[in-house]
């Protein structure tokens, strides 16, 4: 089962965006070929007090702009394929683009491939 967590600034993107990011994330999950299965997604918005940036000096003193990024964090209960790993992100990637053009956002994409000896569950019977 993916866990997907989706973390933007709250400035950036306000809550009326988070429909786009959810849209992006259920065309990206079958194009990976894992539609088969259950996956849950969070979508984190970090207000400007929860959120710290701390940019690069330039040469020339001046300040860099804020990224308004998109940093998305898949865990995965078992290793997957590059291939499928590849067909996630260039549909994520797509949908970003086709739905938020007019952010043109910094996106981060890692994936978090967990063990089963080193992913712990507490709840009713799963299938994890």
């Amino acid at each position: 089962m993916p866990l997907v967590i989706v973390t933007v600034r709250e400035e950036s993107f306000p809550e009326t965006h988070c429909w786009a990011l959810d849209e992006c994330m259920t065309q990206a999950v079958p194009a990976a070929g894992w539609s088969a299965e259950p996956w849950a997604q969070k979508i984190v918005r970090l207000p400007p007090a929860e959120f710290t940036y701390h940019p690069s000096v330039r040469p020339d003193g001046s300040a860099a702009e804020i990224p308004s990024f998109i940093l998305v964090e898949v865990l995965l209960l078992h290793s997957r394929p590059a291939t499928e790993k590849e067909a996630f992100w260039v549909e994520f990637r797509a949908g970003i683009e086709a739905r938020l053009r007019s952010k043109k956002p910094d996106i981060l994409l890692g994936f978090v491939e967990l063990t089963r000896e080193n992913f712990y569950y507490s709840g009713k019977a799963s299938s994890l």
